[in-house]
């Protein structure tokens, strides 16, 4: 029995428009996973704040962030650290929206104002075959975290599963890896836990967007006075409650500036009374009398990894636009509560420059594209460059095999 010469077609057209893309995995950077919050507490700070909930979205619900909601937001978010290690405070349970799917990664916030990865996903999504959940997925994470924690070393777990998973209902085709931000860093810690022979097998390509890789001086600012939360007034949002926050989340010591990327004697923060460096940030913490910081940041200052991926590697990048090169303050009583002046250098308007650009060194570093316009390099902006993220499908629908190194 022969099948009709139409049907034959057809079914050749089906199989062709199924598995012919390449799966990618979105790894979002630092406030770009939602993030959920189930309630179980015996007690609250304030006693207009909820005791009990069912999950609930709390990265990022904008009507939180103001008025009195914002001090139950900030208890409940931060951190507690107790033996030399991070925990979410008692009573709370937090975990990323959607790990495996889209869901917590195209907006930060809960009315979509603020976009992530929607317009990349937007256009992805027209690749021929690409199925939303099976060949494009995400690995949203608990930013709060880094490395060295049992919370991180759980996510690379997962993460590992993940990509297998992506690999095999894909046709065994390997995954390409798309970072933003703190994810870059966080990527870029992962594969140096993951075997090379693993590697080759499983992952295709890594596009490392506005890599993180040496810290950001932004940071110092959020110790200081400000959270990681920017020009709001203090009427609407006070940046000292979100200081209080800032102050408890391990990845925002870990992603500060780091020694040999900025020297010994460069000045990340100036006072009347002290210059403060990669070295000194100790004498920082206890100078703004926040003793608990030198020993949070001591505990992570040694978890990152940047050295070669072992990957074919694509860095994309702001450069050129204005970005924090130090802070200083001319008058001392006003160190740390008030915010400090700033002088600029360059990079993508959040991360200098000399810290995006270690991923031009490696050996398995392929590409690199630089965008000096704002509206196309800076930090949240890059998302949404078109122009980029065409280079981005191009490198992916290469052929398989010039996914080795």
């Amino acid at each position: 029995m022969f099948m009709n010469r139409a049907v034959v077609v057809v079914i050749v057209m089906v199989v062709l428009r199924v598995n012919t893309s390449r799966p990618i995995l979105l790894v979002p950077g630092i406030l770009g996973s939602q993030i959920e919050a189930k309630l179980n507490r015996t007690e609250t700070k304030h006693w207009y704040c909820s005791k009990t909930s069912d999950w609930y979205l709390i990265w990022l619900t904008l009507q939180q962030l103001i008025g009195p909601a914002l001090n139950c937001w900030a208890d409940n978010f931060k951190l507690i650290y107790e033996d030399g290690k991070f925990d979410n405070t008692p009573g709370v349970q937090v975990r990323p929206k959607g790990f495996g799917n889209l869901d917590g990664v195209r907006y930060v916030d809960n009315l979509e104002i603020i976009s992530y990865y929607q317009v990349m996903i937007e256009e992805l999504l027209k690749i021929q075959g690409m199925k939303e959940g099976v060949s494009l997925r995400a690995a949203p994470f608990d930013y709060r975290y880094s490395p060295p924690s049992g919370k991180t070393t759980r996510y690379f777990n997962r993460l590992t599963r993940l990509i297998e998973e992506t690999y095999e209902i894909n046709g065994k085709k390997r995954v390409a890896i798309i970072s933003h931000s703190m994810g870059g860093l966080i990527f870029s810690t992962y594969l140096e836990t993951r075997p090379l022979v693993w590697k080759r097998q499983f992952l295709h390509s890594w596009s490392n967007i506005g890599g993180v890789m040496g810290g950001a001086l932004k940071l110092v600012k959020a110790f200081v006075s400000h959270g990681v939360i920017e020009e709001v007034p203090d009427v609407l949002m006070s940046r000292l409650v979100h200081r209080r926050v800032a102050r408890t989340v391990m990845s925002n010591y870990w992603m500060l500036p780091r020694y040999p990327v900025w020297q010994e004697d460069e000045i990340l923060l100036r006072t009347p009374t002290a210059n403060y460096t990669v070295t000194t940030l100790g004498d920082m913490f206890r100078d703004m009398e926040y003793p608990e910081g030198e020993s949070k940041w001591n505990a992570v200052k040694n978890g990152v990894y940047i050295g070669d991926p072992q990957i074919p590697t694509y860095c994309f990048h702001g450069t050129d636009i204005p970005t924090t090169a130090s802070y200083f303050y001319n008058k001392q009583e006003n160190f740390p509560d008030q915010v400090p002046q700033e002088v600029l250098g360059m990079g993508d308007g959040t991360v200098p420059y000399r810290s995006l650009k270690i991923c031009h060194d490696w050996k398995s570093t392929k590409g690199v594209y630089e965008y000096s316009d704002e509206k196309e390099g800076s930090h949240l902006d890059i998302l949404k460059n078109k122009d980029m993220i065409k280079t981005i499908i191009k490198i992916i629908s290469g052929n398989e095999s010039e996914g080795h190194v």
